[in-house]
């Protein structure tokens, strides 16, 4: 396998299909990219739909998406954080980072136990077991049908998948994505919303997770700007991997959990609890929190 490096874009050749990797560790390198107006490929994209789309599909216009990458963007984020919180009261998020046991020695005293003269009179907070580890991959990529009540119950029940894997002591990387190809040509671009190292920050991440500007302003001018050598990218760029195809081209292990399209999901943006069970089941969460959500839709 041969490589070629350009910043982020790694070019290679995987099972006879030449990939264009394109990686960003954050928001802000994505804005340095932008601002940098990369070279549009012009022999592959005559018009640039990025600029020109309407705004009534692709939302604000793209000097505004650009900026949002800094911040600012609401959209219907409180919509979206009062559906978290509908949901984590179903969801367990408490953090189990640390137990308390009674002890010889500890931070704060066991009152009751003390005056009954017991050694062990202390609390003392123990770190649980070092944290495990999860990368967690979603699908921008929509059907343009896909109603908006599924795109925003998706972006809540991600942010709350995200504090229930951290709650349980797992570390999250959270990515976003989209895949698409042309023939024998394949396109990835992915961008860190969240690293294991990182707090849940759900303002920052509703932009790329919610809003129509990510995907039909920026990934669109991001493509624009690779070297594609096939010319039938212009208009449409490209058809969308499924998550299989997705997970065996780039050799995603099966322990990285990849949240695909709201229809994949069984995400239909009526009833918050609903759409939950169906994309917890259809990830393997939990099979008991499952049951109380699907309880929770039918009195909601």
């Amino acid at each position: 396998m041969s490589d070629t490096q350009a910043g982020a874009l790694r070019i290679y050749t995987e099972k006879m299909m030449k990939i264009y990797r394109i990686s960003f560790k954050s928001q802000g390198e994505l804005y340095m990219y932008l601002k940098g107006e990369p070279e549009v490929n012009r022999d592959v994209f005559p018009k640039q739909s990025s600029i020109s789309t309407d705004v009534s599909f692709a939302g604000l216009a793209y000097e505004w998406a650009v900026e949002y990458l800094l911040g600012g963007y609401s959209g219907e984020y409180d919509i979206v954080l009062a559906m978290q919180r509908d949901l984590e009261r179903y969801v367990p998020v408490r953090s189990n980072e640390y137990t308390t046991e009674r002890s010889f020695a500890g931070s704060h005293p066991d009152v009751p136990a003390y005056i009954a003269g017991s050694p062990r009179s202390m609390y003392r907070r123990n770190r649980t077991a070092e944290k495990k580890f999860c990368r967690v991959w979603l699908n921008l990529a929509c059907p343009v049908k896909t109603t908006r009540g599924a795109i925003l119950n998706r972006g809540a029940l991600t942010l709350s998948l995200v504090k229930l894997l951290e709650a349980q002591g797992i570390s999250v990387d959270l990515r976003v994505f989209m895949s698409v190809y042309e023939y024998d040509e394949v396109f990835l671009f992915e961008i860190s919303l969240k690293s294991p190292q990182e707090q849940l920050n759900s303002k920052k991440c509703f932009y790329p997770l919610c809003s129509r500007e990510f995907v039909r302003r920026l990934i669109i001018r991001v493509m624009e700007s690779m070297p594609f050598g096939e010319k039938s990218w212009f208009p449409n760029y490209g058809m969308s991997l499924s998550s299989l195809q997705f997970r065996e081209i780039f050799f995603i292990p099966q322990t990285d959990l990849v949240i695909s399209t709201p229809e994949e999901m069984g995400i239909y943006g009526n009833n918050i609890y609903y759409d939950g069970a169906s994309m917890f089941s259809a990830m393997g969460i939990d099979k008991n929190i499952i049951i109380k959500l699907r309880e929770a839709g039918v009195t909601a």
